[in-house]
């Protein structure tokens, strides 16, 4: 090896030491600010020092040398007295660790270290000299002037549990032998076992097809005129033998391909641990930064990934985490009056629920402000939901926050967004709930692996897409006259609480094609974070374990809506669905229509209308006689039950507080006469809570309209659907 190769070998490796060394400094550092005379934790930060020195020589960063090897000197005087370090030494090592860390990254994208915070920080320990007073950790120019310190309290603490036994490592520890193997290495195994378990999958397929030639020969041999041919005898043996081969291979290279998954798979495999170690040192410096005590807990950071998921919750978690500081706690005055301990907690729970990680970033702080978030979405021009946990998911719509001025910390101006968008990039959901005075919970839930998944196959338009079985709540077949309506949208009713209902070709959009109505309807109900979309699909394949690829080269708009792409074995491509953004855009939807045969007299138009109230009843006539159907009216329930089995009804619009007879018992007893049993309700109302709604629709009926907000054009369209378009009245 040439003297430059092995310069560029000691760098590259001198690069990836000093990631290592400089979160190690960070955890002796936190605890050292929590006990300045620990002989443990400043014996730690000297380890430190000493390594990298040595390393530093040998790569040839003589400013990473230069200044471990001042500040080791005024450890080693520290720790052979037993004297505490002073706050100032110790903000002088926190802003050494920031500058070895930015010293990292300039290596490794060859960018010279002349002019960055390591030269800066090497200046101050010169000048300073044996002394222990150096200045204060500078604030960066783009932060806020106005940034306070509460007066005379010690540092923020942090504590994470995770980290707080944390033992210094000796610097002779024996490491495992290790093999370095580039991401693109990883990447190509991890495709070479799906090719091997698509093959494994093909290679079955054909046994299954010797077995049916099989199968035809010994049905040629069973036919009188074939019993003593030979031939076929001979045929029969043959294939027999040759499907006990295929199926012994099929055995093996499924086994092989298991291995080689499985290996595939912890070769992608890193700890979450790489996420929280540095979250101790973002607490510690937000909370310095904005005036405010705190500390964090971490637990199950144990837990093990694929690298893709690490990556993509590294933002996310580290977004959340300073929010949680800078916008979710409160002063150590305001903490203190509301009868909270004035240091606050944030918390970082990492948990395993099957095959989908969930990491739950929390706060003991003030609650959502629901009064900000209802400010910026109207600022915005966009609805505010009425629904308070609607209200609160609106926290992650693209680029909106709820503060004033954009800072240099936490949310910088974007937002939750920028939270949602990656977490829901590896097929995962991102949730909150929040207690005013209480506190704030985000909710992570990723899948632990995006190589592997167990995923339902569906046909839409005759392409082949597949929902990850972790948001498959339930499947269905289900007559389509069972499919309600609640204020023009298709509900399912059936199930439980009512679920909408829309078709999965609606939300994909062009080029894909809505299903023609049908009897029946094949409909697939997802679930996240609580609410549910039942879609329609024109057939249900079945559930199988998929290898994931990337889909490239397709655009942003195809790429929002999945997750990746999949060979099955007979060589077919299926499209993996991103259900979270599916349900973040439930409002473009189909309004599914009911088939029309058997549900009325097709020699019929005529609509009952039954209100107590004269003025909706004359509304209600009035608009649909404009549209060109003919209306009959009854002032209550009793009334229109006697002109129901008077025949010539298509179609009932009832209200459902009358007297006599109430809309609710109307139809129920529509329903249990067998004369009438198919006969179109739609019960129209004031009362619109859900609970209402669903006593009426388990009743029987179509459809729900509120009268609260009344539209003609929805009371039309669901007329329409129910019965269709009047004679000589254009659609």
């Amino acid at each position: 090896m040439s003297d430059d190769a092995l310069a560029a070998r000691l760098l590259t490796i001198f690069v990836e030491e000093l990631g290592e060394q400089v979160q190690q400094l960070n955890e002796h550092l936190l605890a050292l600010e929590r006990a300045p005379a620990d002989p443990e934790s400043l014996g730690g930060v000297f380890r430190v020092m000493h390594t990298l020195k040595g390393a530093a020589r040998a790569a040839g960063v003589l400013e990473v040398e230069g200044i471990c090897h001042l500040l080791e000197t005024d450890l080693a005087r520290a720790r052979d007295a037993k004297a505490a370090l002073g706050g100032a030494t110790i903000a002088l090592l926190f802003e050494t660790a920031d500058a070895l860390s930015d010293a990292q990254e300039r290596l490794a994208a060859g960018t010279p270290l002349a002019d960055g915070p390591i030269q800066v920080v090497l200046e101050h320990a010169r000048a300073r000299g044996a002394s222990t007073s150096a200045p204060r950790r500078p604030a960066p120019a783009a932060r806020a002037a106005t940034v306070m310190e509460p007066p005379s309290r010690p540092a923020p603490v942090t504590e994470p549990a995770s980290l707080a036994a944390v033992p210094s490592a000796p610097p002779d520890q024996v490491r495992d032998e290790l093999v370095r193997v580039g991401l693109h290495h990883v990447d190509a195994i991890s495709n070479a076992a799906g090719e091997v378990t698509s093959l494994a999958a093909v290679l079955g397929e054909r046994a299954d097809d010797l077995a049916a030639v099989r199968l035809l020969v010994r049905a040629q041999r069973e036919r009188p005129e074939h019993r003593d041919d030979g031939t076929l005898a001979t045929l029969d043996r043959e294939i027999t033998r040759l499907l006990r081969r295929a199926g012994e291979d099929a055995r093996t290279l499924g086994s092989v391909s298991g291995r080689l998954s499985g290996t595939a798979r912890r070769l992608r495999q890193r700890s979450l641990r790489e996420l929280t170690e540095t979250l101790p040192r973002v607490v510690r410096d937000v909370a310095h930064d904005v005036g405010k005590l705190a500390r964090i807990v971490i637990t199950g950071e144990e837990v093990e990934a694929d690298r893709v998921v690490v990556e993509a919750l590294r933002e996310p978690l580290l977004h959340l985490v300073r929010n949680a500081v800078d916008h979710g706690l409160e002063t150590a005055n305001e903490r203190r009056a509301a009868g909270k301990p004035e240091q606050g907690t944030i918390g970082v729970a990492v948990t395993l629920r099957g095959d989908r990680l969930r990491i739950a970033v929390s706060d003991d702080g003030r609650g959502l402000d629901l009064a900000a978030l209802r400010r910026a979405l109207e600022q915005r021009g966009r609805a505010v939901p009425g629904d308070q946990a609607a209200l609160q998911r609106a926290i992650f719509e693209d680029g909106l926050t709820t503060r004033e001025r954009a800072t240099t910390l936490s949310g910088r101006g974007v937002g939750l967004g920028i939270v949602r968008v990656s977490v829901e990039r590896v097929g995962g959901t991102v949730d909150l709930t929040s207690a005013a005075g209480t506190g704030t919970t985000f909710i992570l839930e990723v899948p632990l692996s995006i190589a592997t998944l167990r995923a339902l196959t569906i046909v839409v338009d005759g392409a082949l897409f597949a929902i990850p079985s972790a948001f498959v709540a339930r499947v269905d077949r289900i007559d389509a006259r069972r499919i309600a309506r609640v204020d023009g949208r298709a509900m399912l009713t059936s199930t439980g609480a009512p679920t909408p209902v829309t078709t999965l070709a609606a939300l994909l959009g062009p080029p894909f094609a809505e299903p023609g109505v049908d009897e029946m309807l094949q409909i697939v109900t997802v679930e996240v974070g609580g609410r549910r979309l039942a879609l329609v699909v024109d057939e249900l394949r079945d559930e199988r374990e998929l290898v994931l690829r990337p889909l490239e080269h397709a655009g942003a708009d195809a790429t929002a809506l999945t997750v990746g792409t999949a060979l099955l074995g007979d060589g077919e491509v299926v499209l993996v669905l991103g259900v979270a953004v599916l349900m973040g855009d439930t409002a473009r939807h189909v309004t599914l229509a009911a088939p029309a045969a058997d549900r009325f007299d097709p020699s019929s138009r005529r609509i009952l209308v039954v209100d107590d109230s004269i003025t909706s009843r004359t509304l209600e006539q009035s608009v649909l006689s404009a549209a060109g159907y003919e209306v009959v009216t009854a002032v209550d329930g009793m009334e229109g039950w006697r002109m129901i089995e008077r025949g010539g009804v298509a179609l009932v619009v009832s209200d459902v507080e009358m007297p006599h007879l109430d809309g609710i018992e109307l139809c129920m007893r529509i329903r249990a006469s067998a004369r009438t049993a198919t006969l179109p309700v739609i019960l129209v109302t004031s009362l619109d809570q859900p609970e209402q709604r669903a006593r009426g629709l388990d009743a029987g009926a179509d459809a729900y309209v509120t009268k609260s907000g009344f539209d003609q054009d929805v009371l039309l369209e669901t007329v329409r659907q129910l019965l269709g378009v009047p004679r000589g009245v254009a659609s």
